[in-house]
């Protein structure tokens, strides 16, 4: 394989995910004005799948890069807000889940941006990832419940889900957050035992 297509390989699936979020949209409202809801689930599906071989791409090519980390972390990001944000929209989401995974992912880039230096980088985190795949979980659950018309899930059980997103994004802030602290106050008892 040329070296620029092994390059680029990641990179053009994560595209992928990019050009599809505007399409995934437009086919959610589509099927809010009686279109099939299935068009959508396929587009989910295809975007869902682009998460989770472009890392593996890159990593089997040898292309693993920052820059492709943070192209990919972008992606996930952007469709995830977009997805949620349009069923927010449509009454279906409180609007303080989308709120709280963004919460999540400004802390996520804040504190990697503090931890990495003069080489920024995003550092990830088992939790962070957990969280990441809960919500694209999520947003299937909506595709296959709501946009399709499954209605598999009872708006108890949605609403039950619903509570998990702060519960998880708060979690993922608190082990960003949490040992920053624990450091700081440990090393201001320090100083006032020094000088006391």
């Amino acid at each position: 394989m040329p070296a620029s297509l092994t390059r680029h390989a990641a990179h053009a699936v994560t595209a992928l995910r990019v050009a599809l979020a505007p399409v995934f949209v437009c086919s959610v409202l589509r099927a809010e004005g009686g279109a099939s809801g299935w068009p959508a689930a396929g587009l989910f599906g295809v975007v869902a799948l682009s998460d989770f071989v472009d890392g593996r791409i890159a990593r089997r090519l040898g292309a693993d890069s920052r820059g492709g980390r943070v192209f990919d972390h972008a992606a996930d990001i952007g469709f995830i807000l977009a997805a949620l944000a349009l069923y927010v929209g449509l009454g279906v989401v409180p609007w303080w889940v989308p709120a709280a995974i963004a919460a999540a992912f400004a802390t996520y880039v804040i504190d990697s941006l503090r931890r990495s230096g003069a080489r920024p980088t995003l550092i990830g985190s088992r939790l962070g990832h957990l969280g990441g795949v809960c919500n694209y979980v999520l947003i299937g659950t909506l595709v296959g419940n709501h946009t399709v018309g499954l209605g598999w899930l009872p708006p108890w059980v949605m609403h039950g889900l619903f509570a998990l997103v702060p519960l998880y994004s708060a979690a993922s802030i608190a082990t960003r957050l949490l040992p920053r602290l624990l450091r700081e106050a440990a090393a201001g008892r320090s100083r006032r035992a020094r000088t006391g």
